[in-house]
Parts: structure tokens; C-alpha cells; sequence
């Protein structure tokens, strides 16, 4: 069975929570599939999973951004079990391309940690390319607590991110 992508759906919280954990260890990021989360990006339209004959292999989580001028879909996730799978990345990619398109949206931004070898080839091989921003977070409140005590591996850091 080809490797193809489809619409996120709320069922797929098992499966996703699993490849997302192992995901974030490797990047030493937060998860990002609670449950809330899941069901806010299964209702955008730009939120897939790869399929493949051994099951769910990677996912994508995307929200269409209106900044005044233009809109812009920002994959805030794009992760398949590490080291990563070429064939999934680019399933995933290809089909948030296309529900960009026919969206009317024709500028799409992927969230990616430094070291995602996997994901960064298979952007390139999709025609994304890096540009030449950082990303600065701060966090305020008890967030921060959370943020540093997950980061310092004694506690869990919530499900957010």
C-alpha cells in the first residue's frame, strides 16, 4: 500500500500521540496532540495524516493566519516517528499544499525544530525553502514554569506548545 495523506480526524488521537511524544523527545519540544488540539486543527482544513500499509507513519498540524495583507497556512507540526520517513513527509506536504491551493492561499510556512533533517529534505524536495528568520518565544505566568520544568525533564510541560 502507497503512502497517501488524509484529513485529520479526532479518532486518530491514539496513533498521533504516540508518533508526537517520540517526536518532540527527539526535538526536545513540547507535544502538541491533546486532545483540544487535535479537535481545533481537525476543523481547519489543513491538518493531515500519512497512511501507510503499517499504519499511521507522520502527520501534519496547520491552521490558515490572516495578517491584514495576506492569508498564510503555518504548519505548527510536521512530524513522523524519528528518524523520519521520506515517504510520509512528502504525502503530508503534497496534500497541505493542495488544501492551500484550493483554499485560495498561496503562502504556506512550516514550523520545523533545528535538526529535522528528514523533514527539512523533503520540504526542499517539495520546493519550500528555508528563509532567513528566527523565532523567539517567551513564555509568562506559570507557562514558564511548566515550559522550563519539561525542558529540565522533571515534570511534563502540559499538552501545549
Amino acid at each position: 500500500m502507497e503512502t497517501h495523506a488524509r484529513p485529520l480526524e479526532t479518532d486518530d488521537a491514539a496513533a498521533l500521540t504516540a508518533i508526537d511524544r517520540a517526536y518532540a523527545a527527539a526535538f526536545g519540544l513540547e507535544p502538541r496532540s491533546g486532545p483540544a488540539s487535535l479537535r481545533f486543527f481537525a476543523r481547519t482544513g489543513h491538518a493531515f495524516v500519512a497512511v501507510g500499509a503499517s499504519g499511521v507513519r507522520g502527520f501534519v498540524l496547520a491552521q490558515p493566519v490572516f495578517d491584514g495583507e495576506r492569508a498564510t497556512v503555518v504548519a505548527h507540526r510536521l512530524a513522523s516517528p524519528p528518524p523520519g520517513d521520506p515517504d510520509a513527509l512528502g504525502a503530508l506536504l503534497r496534500a497541505l499544499t493542495k488544501s492551500a491551493y484550493d483554499a485560495g492561499i498561496y503562502d504556506l510556512r512550516i514550523d520545523l525544530p533545528d535538526g529535522d533533517a528528514a523533514a527539512s529534505a523533503a520540504l526542499a524536495q517539495e520546493g519550500f525553502a528555508a528563509s532567513a528568520t528566527t523565532v523567539h518565544t517567551r513564555y509568562l505566568g506559570s507557562r514558564a514554569a511548566a515550559v522550563a520544568a519539561a525542558a529540565a525533564g522533571t515534570g511534563n510541560g502540559g499538552e501545549h506548545g
